[in-house]
């Protein structure tokens, strides 16, 4: 919107006062951006500066007619029980709310430019709803549409008043307004998108680190220190580090190789037990779309496998022995376990007869003739020397 629609005449002496008022709202409304708990008293702010007598209400809300609902974001001056009673009953069903929504993103509406004060306060919603506080006009600033939904500023009032001052004034916050809406909204969405991820990575069965390229720790999950304890890694400092030397070698030239590439081994505990380790590089095509380049985040690093799995790089090790295909390493590597074909289809979602197929090409790459004899063999496959 143009903000010379707010312009005041030279020879007004009232003329600084006005723009600092809006200056001041408009830092206290991208204030409320990093700050969302001060909507309502920003929204108090801009009815105090602006507003004629009596119009002291305003609320930001979501209003969608089809279906008929309403979400409030933000509001000052309202009775208690009013934005339940409006959500359930009123929302998007009478003609303010239906008039309304067919106006452009950031346009301020005078309701008396819609329809008559007269035929207003003949409608059940003025009658029953409205009268009891004086209110039968109002003036809203339409700030972005979602599908079916619109959000909007509303301030309502008593008709009888000037209002003038209050339209110039919303014009020239309209765009402010809405801009720092939408960012609010997205950062609330990254913050819901950061807290599912915060929550998954703390529900996973083995420990995930975030890593620089300084292999400090940016991130990790509740699992990580139980790594620490066990023997495998040290944390001191922020800084992450294999107990192991040939497998803080292998992450040492990761980091230093240009290449994207990812790393899968096992690295060794300092009383001699094993831990697989998968670690990922984040190339810059990568990272943008998961905050790395923001974070500076260079490579994650998981240990562990879920209780029950098998690690990847020993269904790797199999393959590469053997020269088996994925799901052949993977059934073989389950049979070795233990379980049976059975087992294995039921725990892959595959009929009973692929498995089958699979296990005669096991069978006939690895020279075994049996389970048992398979077994034997995958017991007998040395162990990958350090490197």
């Amino acid at each position: 919107m143009p903000i010379d629609e707010f312009a005041i005449a030279p020879s007004d002496h009232n003329a600084p006062a006005e723009w600092e008022v809006l200056n001041g709202l408009i830092g206290e409304i991208y204030d409320s951006v990093l700050h969302p708990e001060h909507w309502n008293e920003t929204l108090a702010r801009i009815t105090d500066a602006l507003c004629p007598l009596s119009w002291d209400a305003a609320f930001i809300l979501w209003e969608s007619s089809n279906p008929p609902g309403a979400r409030f974001v933000a509001a000052t001056g309202l009775a208690a029980g009013v934005q339940e009673i409006y959500a359930s009953v009123y929302a998007g069903t009478h003609d303010w709310s239906r008039r309304m929504m067919r106006y452009g993103n950031g346009s301020v509406v005078d309701s008396n430019d819609i329809m008559t004060r007269e035929e207003f306060v003949a409608t059940e919603f003025s009658r029953n709803f409205l009268a009891p506080w004086g209110i039968d006009r109002l003036v809203g600033v339409l700030l972005d549409r979602r599908g079916n939904e619109r959000l909007g500023l509303m301030i309502p009032g008593p008709g009888d008043r000037d209002v003038e001052r209050l339209k110039r004034g919303l014009r020239t916050l309209a765009p402010h307004i809405q801009r720092a809406m939408r960012i609010s909204d997205r950062i609330a969405t990254l913050d819901l998108a950061a807290g599912a991820a915060r929550a998954a990575a703390d529900a996973a069965p083995f420990a995930i680190f975030s890593l620089d390229d300084q292999l400090g720790i940016l991130a990790a999950n509740s699992r990580a220190s139980s790594y620490e304890r066990a023997g495998f890694v040290r944390l001191a400092g922020d800084r992450f580090a294999f107990t192991h030397s040939a497998s803080q070698k292998q992450l040492l030239d990761l980091v230093r190789s240009p290449s994207p590439t990812g790393l899968a081994f096992q690295t060794i505990g300092q009383d001699g037990k094993e831990c697989p380790v998968l670690v990922a590089r984040i190339t810059r095509q990568s990272a943008p779309q998961i905050g790395g380049v923001a974070l500076g985040a260079s490579l994650i690093v998981t240990l562990g496998s879920a209780p029950g799995e098998t690690p990847v790089v020993e269904i790797d090790r199999v393959a590469q022995w053997f020269g088996l295909t994925p799901s052949e390493a993977r059934l073989a590597v389950t049979l070795g376990a233990g379980k049976s074909v059975q087992d294995y289809a039921a725990q892959r979602a595959i009929s009973l007869n692929a498995a089958r197929f699979l296990l005669k090409g096991v069978f006939r790459k690895t020279g075994a003739t049996s389970q048992a004899q398979l077994v034997g063999m995958l017991a007998r496959l040395p162990v990958e020397k350090e490197v």
